[in-house]
């Protein structure tokens, strides 16, 4: 059995729908920006009718916890720091944070990559240009 959830959600200045899927096993979630309206209820469904199969979904990257005793005093000095460490909220926030990482990591190698591709392609311009000049009369 599969649940979803969607929850809409204002992150300055748009407003975003998040989409989550639970099965046994994994959880995965998806983000769609909505615009810096407020979403109506027909713009809603039909998002989820006509857009949710194009949906791209990633992987939670959650390890299992292993329980273990811990002293009540540890406890207390972890449960402080990450009070005070308080990071990105919800698990659906952050498996969409570790999707946005692996995603800018991407681009930057297919932009390395292309950088690479073009300068290779304008030294075998010039070569081939200065060769034409030394070709004689």
């Amino acid at each position: 059995m599969i649940k979803g959830v969607l929850t809409i959600i204002f992150d300055e200045p748009f407003y975003k729908a998040i989409f989550e899927q639970f099965d046994g096993t994994q959880y995965k979630v998806a983000q769609v920006n909505m615009g810096t309206s407020l979403p109506t209820m027909p713009k809603i469904i039909n998002l989820v009718n006509e857009r949710y199969s194009d949906l791209q979904f990633s992987k939670s990257t959650r390890d299992k916890e292993v329980m273990h005793h811990i002293n009540p005093k540890r406890a207390q000095r972890l449960a402080h720091k990450e009070v005070r460490e308080r990071g990105i909220g919800t698990k659906a926030q952050q498996a969409l944070k570790k999707q946005f990482e692996k995603s800018k990591i991407t681009k930057k190698k297919m932009n390395k990559d292309k950088k690479r591709e073009m300068q290779k392609e304008r030294f075998l311009q010039k070569q081939i240009k200065r060769r034409k000049k030394h070709r004689g009369h």
